[in-house]
């Protein structure tokens, strides 16, 4: 693990040019990040900050209930919404904000946190594995919050475009690269798991290309593990340097 400007460990280790490479670091057993996702230590980590937003203190940072207050939004896809906190965070300062609330979620998640939400018919739970095109309406706002770092690329995220065919698509918390797109493996819940820092300039290029228009780019108020473990690298090439972490809003053209 690579020394931060602080000689604390940073949570990040290696630099790769391949998803699979970082996989292989980080000895996974299937390519993905699916062990951690499904393990019972993350799985009461949900369901604490499912409790948390409840009682209406946020668990982390989010710019979801800000956008829903001035774009009057109603309904949202969260990918990687994980126990459905971020909705029970919207709903406790406004009850009828929301009308319509998906979840995408892996499968174990979905089948742990659907249930406390039976009796409410403005959430849903797809597992991501299955999602299916004909299942998902259209929505005011795709939302997702420290979730692409742990896809290989950003084809989901654009399938689930296609899908709901947003109005709004707010990112929060996307971990970024200075220079271009790579990987490293990052430690998660006592394991190593692959990491994407993205380059968000192509991000945003690829957002444009399906009919959106930037409307915001600005730094995310609380990274992973501080600054002092953004050194990541001693290579002194921008390429593989991080950035600070971002949150994008883009809206439909």
């Amino acid at each position: 693990m690579v020394p931060s400007m602080s000689g604390r460990p940073s949570i990040w280790s290696g630099v790769f040019d391949t998803w699979d490479e970082a996989v292989s670091a980080a000895g996974s057993i299937s390519k993905g990040t699916s062990q951690v996702f499904d393990a019972e230590i993350w799985m009461d980590n949900q369901e604490s900050m499912l409790t948390s937003a409840s009682s209406g203190v946020s668990p982390r940072f989010t710019n979801l209930p800000i956008l829903i207050g001035v774009s009057g939004a109603r309904s949202v896809v969260d990918l990687g919404g994980g126990s459905g906190w971020t909705f029970e965070l919207v709903c406790h300062n406004n009850t009828m904000a929301i009308q319509k609330y998906v979840i995408i979620e892996r499968q174990n998640s979905v089948d742990a946190f659907a249930p406390r939400f039976i009796g409410d018919d403005r959430v849903q739970f797809f597992a991501s594995e299955t999602v299916r095109h004909d299942w998902l309406n259209s929505v005011d706002v795709l939302y997702s919050n420290s979730a692409l770092q742990y896809f290989p690329d950003n084809k989901f995220l654009a399938e689930l475009i296609v899908m709901c065919t947003p109005k709004w698509i707010l990112l929060d918390d996307i971990q970024t690269s200075m220079g271009g797109e790579f990987f490293s493996t990052q430690h998660y819940y006592g394991t190593e798991i692959p990491c994407r820092f993205c380059d968000v300039k192509k991000l945003v290029r690829e957002l444009q290309q399906m009919g959106y228009a930037l409307k915001g780019n600005w730094n995310y108020p609380a990274s992973i593990g501080g600054p002092w473990e953004h050194s990541l690298s001693k290579r002194t090439d921008t390429l593989h340097d991080i950035g600070s972490p971002r949150s994008i809003l883009v809206e439909a053209t």
